[in-house]
């Protein structure tokens, strides 16, 4: 297995909800009143009011994962979340033994690959050198929660899009190691107007010719109080398109969990 073609496979299960395009469904538009006219900041507060405030996060998920024109392979997983802190995943494919294991925090990126008996341990530089960009722990926790990406806002509008507001903001990306230069993320947020919940997110980085990221929060669900994602939809736009659908099957909030990473010591380690 070559380098590039292990990092792809990390991606993979990291983004269990990074970049997505839908697959469009041919309905009438529900007729609505002129949508009440409002400033960015007035939307922009009422999208942050939804933002889910929690310490724990722990769920089943339903994955349905197609890379390019191959059949779509379906697996579970098991996420739990600490607020701010760490992403814990556990794959579970079709026979029902653990595959892998993901564990992100704010500065690593760990895998355990069971099946093939080996390891990775690394920073995001490791998502950075394959998708030349700048992904972090706040963006993957960001779009797993169905909030928007947070970076320094240089410019921003807001328009009505088929009966959502739309708001377009272009921000500027924190430099790294890896970066040189300016680099800025546009973020088009299309927001439901009756909840101001996120319904469509779209992330592209400037000078990433054919490359994006699209979001598609098909339904959400309120968890004592607290609103997060039912149904996700995700496509990485990249050399191949790589699709991801997420459902969370069962969550709860607020319940502490471990996030165990033991690595047997006949396992190899590959990064």
């Amino acid at each position: 297995m070559n380098k590039n073609y292990r990092i792809l496979w990390l991606i993979s299960f990291l983004v269990g909800g990074i970049f997505f395009l839908p697959a469009c469904k041919s309905t009438k538009p529900l007729v609505r009143k002129s949508l009440e006219t409002m400033s960015f900041d007035q939307l922009y507060q009422k999208m942050e009011k939804n933002k889910p405030t929690f310490s724990y996060l722990s769920a089943k998920l339903g994955v349905s994962y197609n890379k390019g024109k191959k059949e779509p392979i379906q697996f579970r997983a098991q996420m739990r979340l600490k607020n701010d802190s760490i992403i814990w995943m556990s794959i579970i494919p079709a026979m029902g033994i653990e595959a892998a294991r993901v564990v992100l925090t704010t500065d690593s990126v760990k895998l355990l690959n069971r099946m093939k008996k080996n390891y990775v341990l690394g920073g995001y530089h490791l998502l950075d050198s394959l998708m030349h960009t700048s992904i972090n722990y706040d963006v993957l926790q960001s779009l797993l929660l169905g909030n928007s990406v947070s970076y320094p806002l240089t410019d921003s509008s807001v328009s009505v899009d088929r009966q959502q507001y739309l708001l377009t903001m272009k921000m500027k990306i924190p430099t790294n190691s890896t970066l040189s230069g300016d680099h800025f993320l546009t973020q088009k947020i299309w927001l439901d107007p009756d909840s101001f919940n996120i319904k469509e997110l779209y992330l592209s980085e400037s000078g990433m010719k054919g490359k994006d990221l699209q979001v598609f929060y098909d339904e959400y669900q309120n968890i004592n109080g607290i609103t997060i994602p039912l149904k996700m939809q995700i496509i990485i736009h990249a050399k191949e398109k790589i699709s991801i659908r997420i459902t969370y099957k069962k969550a709860e909030i607020n319940v502490p969990h471990g996030f165990p990473f033991i690595i047997p010591s006949k396992f190899k380690k590959l990064i």
